[in-house]
């Protein structure tokens, strides 16, 4: 069955007049806003925060890469003036 905004506003109609309209509304805050389908589960959650950690190790690694090459070069001019100079 699909809940649509139709649905729910005939769950709350029905709710006020048993349970008075504060419980109606206290009760209808707890449900989800969305269908069961639209909600993230854990092994959602999971996926995404592996997706995360993966793309923050390769932009780590990527970053490492770039320092290690560029202070290589950094120390290779150095040493080339430092001939030049001696």
């Amino acid at each position: 069955m699909t809940v649509d905004d139709r649905t729910r506003l005939n769950l709350h109609r029905k709710l006020e007049a048993v349970l008075g309209h504060d419980d109606a509304d206290t009760l209808m805050a707890h449900l989800p806003p969305v269908t069961w389908q639209d909600v993230a589960t854990k092994a959602d959650v999971d996926a995404a925060c592996d997706r995360v950690r993966v793309e923050f190790s390769q932009a780590m690694e990527r970053q490492i890469r770039w320092m290690v090459t560029f202070n290589t070069a950094l120390v290779a001019v150095a040493l080339a003036a430092a001939r030049l100079l001696f």
